[in-house]
This record gives C-alpha cells, structure tokens and sequence, in this order.
C-alpha cells in the first residue's frame, strides 16, 4: 500500500522524467537510436540531431511538463480550479519566447486567439495531439476521489485551448484513469482486473472509434503481445488515441515491472519513429499514481529538472485536496 502523498509525487515526478528523457528520442527511428546510443536509451541523454530537442540538456523537460506545470502552480495558488487563473498564466508564458521548447504550434495560435478574446473554434482550429490532454493529470490528482468529477474537470482544462472531440474524449479518459490508479480500486496484477480497468475507462468515451482502441488494448493483453506489435496495432504518434492507448498497454502490460514499463514508454519510437516524450510521460504518470516516486531510480530523480518543485507542488496540491475533500462531505 502506498501513500496518497507519495503517489501525487510520483504521478508530477514520473511524468516530467518521462517527458526528459523520452524527448531525446522523439521523432527518431529505431536503427537511429540503436546507432547514435549503442542501444535502447536507459538514462539521460543528450537529445539525438534528429529530434525537436536537440540542443536541450538532458534534465531538462520540455513544454508538455510546462503547460502541467502552469495548471498545478494555478490550482495550488488558487486552491481551484481557476480557468481564468490558468488561461492568464498560458498568456504570460506564451508572451515569454526566449522561454519557449519547441511548443505545440496549435497551442500558441489558440492562446494567441484567446489572447485577443477570440474562440479558437471560430477559426476552425481543430487540434488533437496528446499535448493538449496531458494537463490532465492534475485535474486527476485534484479530484481522486470522484473519477467523474476528474472527468469533467479535465475536458474544462484542456478543451480551453484544443478544441476536438477526441480531446473530449481523451482528457476524460487520462483524468478517470488517474483518480482511479489512485483509488486503487482495481487489482491490477490480476488480468481479468485489469480488463475491467479497461471497461471502466470506456465508460467515459462517447465515440465508438475512440472507444475501439481500448479494445485493441484488450485484445494485446490477452495475446501477451510485445511493444513492437502494440505499436503496429494502436501507432506511437501525437495523435491521442495513438499515444493514450498505447501508454495505457505499455503500463498494464507490465504492472509486475514498473521501471521496465516506464523505459519501454521512453523507447516506443518503433520503426518510423514516434511521440516518445508524451508516451513516456502518460507511462510515467499512471506508474507513479499506482506506485508513488519510488517506482523511480532516485539517482535519475535527482538529476531531473525542477523535481524538488514538483515535490513541493505535489505536497501542497494534497493539503488541498484532501481540505477539500472534508469540506465536500
């Protein structure tokens, strides 16, 4: 049994390590990696030539775990979840290049339209990468202990800025899927446990399209099917219901072995290359709400950029939490 506190940890931690180090190998192909590193990357690493990083130090994140970071930094100043607050926030940043890492660019044309109080949608901005979900995590964290509330609260935050029915649907998905790790609801190690995780996930999908990957995910836990062939059935890109069910199969596939679950996310580039810092960070993000942040090599914590922040933040996101909790009784 692991702590609350420990996992709200581990869920900040692991995903900001997931993004570091998956980064360095985002877009690269496997024969790539395997001959500019020797092998599958276990460790930080300089970012290859070919990935959007290059030139970033190995520690450091890139604006995945920023746009995270601003939401936390919002619901722990605001002890709510403050729209306003966080959209505020995203104009500072967005205002601030020289602070920029390689940002989605459908992300800085919505902030820009929002700037100027314009909806996004009216300028038929549809996006659906995974980058606009990812905030997700810590509407999961804030609302643990009501999977649906987390549900909605996370379509809030991140339909603010991509706007997509699949980012309906995947925001949902990712929040559920948090408070529910959390929650520890399900036995996980069990199978059929884990297939019913899966059922549950599906209930807060509309689109039977969307809902079909979850299926896929099924069907490669029943075959035992290694990450090469999940990546064939489900895909490794940006798109969110490529990267989402694959990290959820990663993840569940190999809930006995963690640290081997979350290397496996940093190396799910496969043959033509994929989003391997966003698949690395969902990996992260469920393995450190199941087992807290010592699923993770304190020696790579250490050296992670900003993890004593991200402590912090976890820490006081708790308080508020759990105040928030009584109160709602």
């Amino acid at each position: 049994m692991y702590s609350l506190r420990e996992k709200f940890k581990g869920v900040l931690l692991g995903s900001a390590l997931g993004d570091a180090i998956g980064k360095s190998v985002e877009d690269v192909v496997e024969k790539e990696v395997f001959e500019f590193y020797g092998g599958p990357v276990k460790g930080f690493v300089s970012p290859h030539p070919s990935s959007p990083a290059y030139g970033q130090l190995p520690e450091e994140t890139s604006d995945e775990s920023t746009i995270v970071r601003l939401l936390l930094e919002s619901v722990v100043a605001k002890r709510a979840i403050d729209i306003r607050d966080f959209l505020s926030r995203l104009i500072l940043w967005y205002e601030e290049e020289h602070k920029h890492r390689y940002p989605d660019p459908s992300l800085l044309r919505a902030i820009d339209l929002l700037s100027q109080g314009i909806n996004p949608s009216s300028h038929g901005l549809y996006a659906t990468s995974v980058e606009g979900i990812l905030r997700s995590i810590v509407v999961g964290l804030f609302h643990y202990y009501n999977p649906a509330l987390a549900a909605e609260g996370s379509r809030l935050v991140s339909l603010l800025t991509h706007r997509s029915q699949a980012v309906y649907e995947g925001s949902a998905l990712l929040g559920a899927s948090i408070a529910y790790l959390l929650l520890e609801e399900f036995d996980l190690k069990d199978l059929n446990e884990r297939i019913r995780f899966l059922n549950t996930l599906k209930t807060f999908i509309k689109e039977k399209k969307f809902a079909k990957t979850l299926n896929i995910v099924q069907e490669l836990l029943y075959e035992k099917a290694d990450l090469e062939i999940a990546i064939r059935n489900l895909g490794n890109g940006s798109f969110i219901f490529e990267a989402l069910p694959l990290a959820l199969f990663i993840f569940l596939s190999n809930i006995e072995k963690p640290e081997e679950a979350f290397w496996k996310g940093v190396n799910s580039y496969g043959s033509f290359g994929g989003d391997t810092d966003s698949i690395a960070f969902l990996v992260g993000s469920f393995i450190g709400a199941c087992f807290g942040c010592e699923a993770f090599p304190s020696s790579l914590l250490k050296r992670l950029e900003g993890a004593s922040y991200y402590e912090e933040l976890a820490e006081k996101l708790y308080d508020i939490t759990e105040e928030n909790k009584i109160i709602r009784r």
